[in-house]
């Protein structure tokens, strides 16, 4: 048995289908493990002819040609599973292309977890809108209820065939457009196991204007009977009664964001055709779906079904006008935004069944960032999306940062703070106190308003960084010494504190244009030390403690300096011939470490040295030198 079969439907595709087909055949996935089954459904182009001719050069390369044509790419993928030779099958459009990586990675992670259903990571192409949620992270197993797979139902996956052929699961032939959707539900309600990977660009989903089945025209009575097909297999599923329910309710929540039914009162210009709509989207509703669902969807959604349920299409179109200006309608009420919408004035809501906290964003800008010594400073703005101008004035803000593995809180209060303006200093060793403090903290500000409190990750709308990717905090707490280094992540680019134990520095030794300072040199890296900072410089038993006069942190490099002449009046070395030293900075746990051969001098001292029964004094140069790993101390 093959490992994989691609399967593409292809309809009028010239113009695409060689760049999809290229990155099919230069999969890094040996030739001899995979199959590719191209069906034609009668296309009037040259597609056919292009088809042959990789079928003729590539041999695991099939070419279906249909008879008659199917009016969608349901029927011909339904072929391509029943000629399937592959354990798994992946359905790609045939605009759209793959990563050469993708049929390895995704066998092997479904074997090795025994997967039903994979879904690889999307990129959308030209303004492609793609799922994103779903790929934050790669999971073995991803919850059906709790994980957003629900927002990911178009077939461009990698299915188990078993799977397919053992639950009679095909694209069924007598509805368009939303075929896929009664696919992809039914496989997911069947499967064991469902795997998301979030760790390459699998699949490259490309926009082409005017050929997506998605913009085609559909009748509401087939559109919604399919949506009622797949409200059944959710009720008729072998999950638990209350998995039931809140899947029911997030299918409705992707529902009435994402599909023909979101904007209908705005894209269907019609009066009479809106009414038809409204009255097959109310029957949908009202004979399908259990009103006790209501209160598990999303506020707007539950609001939406209000009129609804009521065949209100005037309502529901001052409802989404309503919506469109939602700051003038809201108010703050016993810790909630409420909504006090003139729409909703009819059907005498209660305050609780006005609640939209979830309709809520924090919009956040970062003017500047300051790193100096000990500290980072933040400096933005930060106001509610839901919200009108004078509750924006009475916002009370903390910035909270999180560990990502052991989700400690460790929570900042502004040093300035008016309305939506901030000011957060934070002191990196505040950060690094304990063992556990090693690793990620991520960074929240949280806005709370006369009880209601939201909080949000901010970093990625943003001033320029003004330091490099490098640049970090070098400090000592007691129990370990450490580095700071602000970053931000990906793919969301937000702001982040990575806190690793920190050990040996590379730095080169010079000496300053006055000749009366010792530089330490750390090429390459844009470091920022304590105020205060020491030299720590240890021979023979014998401890110094050097103060650090100067600290210049560039992005190219850093410089620490000392003054020679406080080096002469503390040393006093004797028998100093190649006498290796330990340098550090601040704790002996920082210690320096040659980045290259040296020869600099250190400081001149007059040693007493016996003639005979003389005692005469000397004056001695002293050189530190290093090889590749050690500096010592000589003498001339």
């Amino acid at each position: 048995m093959l490992k994989i079969t691609a399967a593409v439907p292809t309809y009028n595709s010239e113009q695409f289908i060689s760049r999809c087909l290229d990155s099919l055949v230069q999969q890094t996935m040996p030739n001899n493990e995979y199959e590719i089954i191209c069906v034609d459904d009668c296309s009037q182009d040259g597609t056919v002819s292009i088809l042959k001719k990789y079928s003729e050069q590539y041999s695991h390369i099939t070419v279906i040609e249909r008879k008659e044509n199917s009016g969608g790419p349901g029927e011909p993928r339904n072929q391509a599973i029943r000629a399937a030779n592959g354990e798994y099958i992946f359905f790609i459009d045939s605009d759209d292309y793959l990563g050469i990586e993708s049929f390895e990675r995704m066998y092997q992670f479904a074997k090795q977890h025994d997967s039903d259903i994979v879904l690889g990571k999307m990129v959308g192409v030209n303004g492609r809108s793609v799922p994103q949620a779903i790929f934050k992270e790669t999971k073995a197993e991803a919850d059906l209820v709790t994980s957003p797979l629900v927002y990911s139902i178009g077939p461009t996956k990698l299915f188990k065939v078993s799977l397919l052929r053992n639950h009679d699961i095909y694209f069924p032939s007598n509805i368009q457009a939303t075929e896929d959707q009664v696919f992809v539900m039914k496989a997911y309600l069947e499967a064991n196991k469902i795997s998301v990977l979030a760790d390459y660009d699998y699949y490259y989903a490309v926009q082409h204007d005017g050929v997506h089945m998605t913009f085609a025209y559909v009748a509401p009575q087939s559109y919604y009977g399919a949506m009622k097909v797949i409200i059944d297999m959710i009720s008729e599923s072998r999950l638990s009664p209350t998995r039931k329910k809140k899947f029911m309710a997030k299918f409705l929540n992707r529902h009435f964001d994402f599909s023909r039914t979101t904007d209908f009162t705005v894209t269907i210009e019609d009066e009479q055709e809106q009414q038809t709509w409204m009255k097959e989207l109310h029957d949908f509703v009202d004979q399908t779906i259990p009103r006790e669902i209501d209160k598990l969807v999303h506020s707007h959604t539950r609001l939406k079904l209000y009129f609804v349920r009521h065949n209100d299409l005037n309502g529901l179109k001052q409802f989404e006008a309503d919506k469109e200006n939602m700051t003038q309608f809201t108010s703050v009420q016993n810790g909630h935004i409420i909504a006090n919408y003139p729409s909703l004035m009819p059907y005498h809501l209660t305050e609780n069944e006005r609640i939209v906290d979830d309709r809520n964003k924090l919009s956040h800008y970062v003017s500047d960032f300051q790193m100096k010594n000990n500290t980072f400073l933040l400096k933005g703005t930060v106001t509610h999306s839901a919200l009108q101008p004078e509750h924006q004035e009475m916002q009370v803000l903390s910035g909270i940062w999180v560990h990502r593995e052991s989700k400690t809180e460790k929570i900042i209060s502004p040093v300035y703070a008016n309305g939506g303006e901030f000011e957060f200093l934070t002191k990196f060793t505040d950060l690094a106190v304990h063992e556990g403090d090693i690793g990620v903290w991520d960074f929240f500000i949280e806005s709370e308003i006369d009880g209601y409190t939201k909080r949000a990750r901010i970093g990625n709308s943003r001033e320029k960084y003004p330091y490099p990717k490098h640049a970090k905090y070098i400090g000592n707490n007691g129990k370990y010494a450490f580095s700071a280094r602000p970053y931000f992540t990906k793919p969301y680019d937000n702001l982040s504190v990575d806190i690793r134990e920190q050990e040996g520095l590379k730095v080169e030794i010079r000496t300053s244009e006055s000749d009366e300072d010792l530089m330490f040199v750390f090429p390459g890296s844009q470091l920022f030390f304590p105020k205060r900072s020491l030299l720590l410089l240890e021979f023979k038993n014998q401890e110094f403690l050097i103060p650090i006069n100067k600290q210049i942190s560039s992005a190219k490099e850093t410089v620490i300096q000392i003054d020679r002449n406080l080096v002469e009046q503390k040393f006093a070395p004797a028998h100093l011939q190649n006498t290796n030293i330990a340098l550090s900075i601040n704790s002996y746990k920082t210690a320096l470490v040659p980045k290259k051969d040296v020869s600099v001098y250190f400081c001149s001292k007059n040693i007493e040295k016996k003639l005979w029964c003389f005692k005469i004094k000397k004056k001695v140069d002293l050189y530190i030198q290093s090889d590749e790993s050690t500096f010592y101390l000589t003498a001339r």
